[in-house]
């Protein structure tokens, strides 16, 4: 995967496009290192989760 940094990289400086495996580009954009991620990581990133997707659960109130 192909990411812009925004910031120094090791000897990479802030424009550079790196490539990069998926854990890498994620510790990057965690920390604010990324200027321009490529289009599937963009999309991965503002994907919802699955969890979000979900209805919620009615509760029972058994015991109670």
């Amino acid at each position: 995967m192909r990411i812009k940094l925004a910031h120094w990289y090791g000897d990479k400086a802030p424009g550079d496009t790196i490539d990069v495996d998926e854990a890498t580009a994620k510790a990057l954009r965690r920390d604010g290192l990324v200027a321009e991620p490529d289009k599937e990581t963009a999309k991965e990133h503002d994907a919802p989760s699955k969890t979000a997707e979900e209805p919620a659960q009615p509760q029972s109130r058994k015991g109670r």
